[in-house]
């Protein structure tokens, strides 16, 4: 199937608008807003929780707050990635029907029997995509990162350029004995009066030989920024279908018609094109979403750390979800990747920094986002 090449992403001028229309809350200094609250957890907080109920019990959690702006449940227990997030009143993750399960119930061999949506699921270090046989190790779906609970995890509220954050940091490390020894750091941050969430790592290879680093950001948006009638927008790219099934869906890659029965889940590469832009952006937004006045999702990152995206197009009843999934890798599994030369490797003490922002737009912003489709 011959590649072709997207039309260009939408500008910069919808989150520009929005960022002027941040919430009044910031046009105060902090220490006058201080003066008006009795605790700043008023303002934005983060408490840590644990579930309590069937697979989920004991999964712990770090529930933060940013007042007009994004609600987040951080999964501590999950690789510290981001479960529901909610933005003006509505949530915009997409949920399964497995929920936050306690990393003690997983098997390699058993990914998607844990896999519970939510905004962020991280996917890696070792393997990207199909299960593989690697040099002797078996390397089960999609990895296992999203499974290691977290160390060292810190929150609280924290003061930047005049602004309060909640912020979220942990490690998680995946290493075998024999094998490679990987440290993952991630700092979530959420400002105060702006919807979006910021996740950033880090990657050392604490081991004393080379080791293959493979890296892809799941993030899947929901209803109500998947809808009848939503489009996608995404970076200037060379796009490939995965298989002949997803070629048929090929020219209907950026429309969302109702959910279908018997669905079969469409995959798409996209290459993305050389640019000097510090970030690229795709976005789903959903002009027609009366109680906001429009909804849309934008996820961000620097090409020059994950060069390609993924999209996973899944339309039928109860999996009604497309993911937006930055990576530095193909999803055809390590062996494949180390057979093409498109395998990253960190040396030993080496260590690379990667990240996406996710922003939801509402109203006004949300329209004018729709307006670059």
């Amino acid at each position: 199937m011959p590649a072709i090449i997207a039309r260009s992403s939408a500008s910069f001028r919808a989150r520009k608008a929005y960022r002027g229309r941040m919430s009044e809350h910031t046009s105060h200094e902090l220490s006058e807003l201080r003066r008006r609250v009795g605790d700043v957890s008023q303002l934005v907080s983060t408490r840590a929780a644990r579930l309590a109920d069937g697979k989920e019990d004991g999964t712990r959690v770090i529930d933060a707050r940013a007042s007009g702006g994004i609600s987040a449940l951080i999964l501590a227990d999950r690789g510290l990635d981001l479960g529901p997030v909610w933005a003006g009143g509505h949530q915009v993750s997409w949920q399964s029907t497995t929920g936050a399960v306690h990393p003690s119930y997983f098997h390699a061999q058993d990914w998607l029997h844990s896999f519970h949506g939510g905004m962020l699921l991280t996917c890696g270090l070792q393997n990207v995509g199909l299960p593989s046989q690697d040099e002797g190790t078996n390397h089960g779906l999609h990895g296992r990162v999203s499974h290691l609970p977290a160390t060292n995890v810190t929150h609280r509220v924290v003061e930047e350029d005049g602004r309060l954050l909640a912020e979220v940091t942990g490690e998680m490390r995946e290493t075998d004995v024999f094998g490679s020894d990987l440290l993952l750091r991630r700092r979530i941050t959420m400002p105060m009066g702006e919807t979006v969430v910021h996740v950033r790592d880090e990657v050392v290879n604490q081991g004393y030989e080379r080791a293959g680093l493979m890296l892809l950001y799941h993030c899947n948006p929901g209803y109500p920024v998947v809808a009848d009638g939503s489009v996608l927008i995404t970076p200037p790219a060379e796009i490939t279908p995965r298989d002949e099934n997803a070629a048929q869906g090929l020219d209907q890659r950026t429309e969302f018609p109702a959910p279908r029965d018997g669905f079969v889940e469409h995959v798409f590469r996209h290459e993305l094109r050389p640019t000097d832009a510090p970030t690229v952006s795709a976005s789903i937004v959903n002009r027609r979403f009366e109680p906001t006045g429009g909804i849309g999702l934008t996820v961000s990152w620097d090409p020059r750390e994950l060069p390609r995206m993924w999209q996973w197009r899944m339309l039928g009843p109860g999996m009604y979800v497309t993911g937006l999934e930055p990576a530095n890798c193909t999803v055809n599994g390590r062996a494949s990747d180390r057979e093409d030369g498109t395998l990253e490797y960190l040396e030993p003490g080496e260590r690379r920094s990667f990240g996406v922002s996710v922003r939801v737009s509402l109203g006004a912003a949300a329209q004018a986002l729709a307006d670059q489709a």
